[in-house]
């Protein structure tokens, strides 16, 4: 985090700010490796942006160019972290629900919404005919924009419910989400606006009929009261400027600073979207808002379009290879199947999935965290480490079964066996990932200093993932300019400002965990683990 800081102050802030942060270096030029204000719970405030493009890319050629490129050869430290190794709150990323801070049922059940469902009569802005699946633009009453999507005709209910509990669930674990609400509309609700266009299959826009209003009622299937169910998902407030990419950084933004592939809180979303089977976590489906009153706007980072979670694939059932193979092949997997003529089935290719149309395609007993892919490689998935993935898995194992089975009921399924279905799945694939990521590092949490004792909780053993274990710790003195650790026999015998204790748990090969001790006030300030 010191590196992000640093380069912040460098680009955005005043020279006065950068004279007051100069103070806090020695004379000789070495940088620090604790501040006073660290760790850090929050960026600075960001700088405004004064000029932003907006992006459009490529679909086509992003998809081809991630699976067809040289896999990365070298993968550097994580960034975008306090110096405990958490992702501190920015317009990326809100710390809600963990372990520590839990988010009320009321809380989960309510996600990003703040009251804002549509409200009749809807006035149809635009529109997409084309294609696989149908969607549109419309307003409400309130004047409010919505982007709308119905489910499947095969599969009523389950890509509606997918994106609303994709909204809800990322939101609690950190994300800026969308607010989706699912709609039952009635014919009569709906009405075209004079205005409206549509695209055609010749990509041209030209105003739209009442033909086209049907055309979409067409593909959308009716309930037995005659509406019919759709997503409505509310426009977030500001300009729309494109979506983000996976790696690097936007040159408009001067608060992007940390290359993506880099970022702690998208390399470890690879492990919430292992959990959630959100296969399509690309590009595409992220937007940047720029927002903020004029003079002070900056750029929020948003994921959307969660219609491919779970056991769904927004126009049908998630095939059973999503989530388990990349679509088209790498490496030596590729190698591999050809080898094997097709021959010897993977473990999914004998998946069983439940006969039920609003669930898809979504199971647990096969899944293995450590081998979920999305469907094809995504830049910040691909470089994530142990460490990033244990950050990510303490926040999948603070849902309970109680958090979980809130949200999934905000999918509102006719069948009550749905939600029970749905919550016992996504319980034991939470378990399946902390069982994988607490056991890939040493799992201690919840440090304090006890007199001359550094106490802390291994959540390995509290999650029933390891059992019972001895531990061992090593003192030091640590020199907070040089960074040299000079051997204590214990807290008390360190004389310097700053301790540092490495803790080992016997038999547990080469995993460690280092604590640096803030000795005056006894505040932890550092968390290092190797594994």
């Amino acid at each position: 985090m010191v590196q992000i800081r640093q380069r912040f102050l460098a680009r955005n802030l005043p020279v006065l700010v950068l004279a007051a942060a100069a103070s806090l270096t020695p004379a000789s030029g070495q940088k620090l490796r604790f501040y006073p204000d660290d760790p850090i719970a929050r960026v600075p405030k960001p700088a405004p942006v004064r000029s932003v493009e907006t992006l459009d890319p490529n679909d086509l050629y992003d998809f081809f160019y991630q699976s067809l490129r040289e896999p990365v050869k070298k993968i550097g430290p994580s960034q975008g972290i306090n110096t405990l190794g958490e992702v501190p709150d920015s317009a990326w990323f809100t710390n809600r629900h963990s372990l520590d801070h839990r988010m009320s049922l009321e809380a989960l059940k309510q996600g990003p919404g703040e009251g804002n469902a549509p409200r009749p009569p809807f006035l149809i802005v635009g529109a997409k005919t084309d294609g696989i699946t149908p969607g549109f633009r419309m307003t409400d009453a309130k004047g409010r924009l919505f982007f709308v999507k119905p489910d499947p005709r095969t599969n009523p209910e389950m890509a509606t419910a997918a994106d609303v509990l994709g909204s809800h669930f990322f939101y609690a674990l950190g994300y800026n989400t969308p607010e989706n609400y699912i709609v039952n509309l009635r014919d009569e609700e709906l009405s075209i606006s004079p205005k409206a266009k549509v695209t055609g299959v010749n990509g041209r826009p030209r105003p739209m009929t009442q033909r086209d209003i049907d055309r979409l009622k067409f593909k959308m299937a009716r309930q037995k009261d005659g509406s019919r169910r759709v997503i409505a998902s509310l426009a977030a407030p500001g300009k729309p400027v494109g979506p983000f990419s996976y790696e690097g950084t936007r040159s408009d933004d001067p608060n992007d600073l940390t290359p993506h592939e880099t970022r702690r809180d998208l390399r470890g979303l690879a492990v919430f979207c292992a959990w959630l089977n959100h296969t399509d976590a690309k590009s595409r489906n992220s937007l940047d808002v720029l927002s903020g009153p004029e003079g002070a706007q900056h750029i929020r980072h948003f994921l959307i379009d969660f219609g491919s979670i779970l056991g769904s694939d927004s126009d049908m059932p998630k095939d059973a290879r999503f989530g388990n193979a990349y679509i088209i092949p790498t490496g030596r997997n590729a190698l591999k199947k050809m080898g094997q003529l097709g021959l010897a089935p993977e473990p999914w290719e004998t998946a069983v999935f439940p006969h039920q149309p609003a669930i898809g395609r979504l199971e647990s007993k096969v899944f293995d965290p450590l081998k979920w892919v999305s469907n094809y490689p995504n830049p910040a998935f691909v470089q994530m480490q142990p460490d990033d993935a244990y950050w990510a898995a303490k926040r999948v194992m603070a849902f309970t079964d109680e958090d979980i089975r809130t949200i999934v009921q905000t999918g509102q399924f006719s069948d009550p066996s749905v939600v029970d279905y749905l919550t016992k799945t996504l319980a034991e694939r939470r378990d399946k990932i902390g069982r994988a990521w607490f056991t890939r590092v040493l799992a201690l949490e919840h440090f304090r200093v006890d007199g001359s004792a550094l106490k802390f909780e291994d959540l390995a053993v509290k999650f029933n993932f390891a059992p019972q274990r001895q531990y061992d710790t090593t003192w030091f003195s640590f020199d907070n300019v040089t960074g040299a650790l000079t051997p204590a026999t214990g807290l008390e015998q360190v004389s310097s400002p700053f301790a540092a204790a490495r803790i080992t748990a016997r038999g547990v090969d080469t995993k460690s965990v280092t604590v640096y001790i803030r000795r005056n006030s006894g505040k932890i300030v550092g968390i290092e683990r190797a594994w």
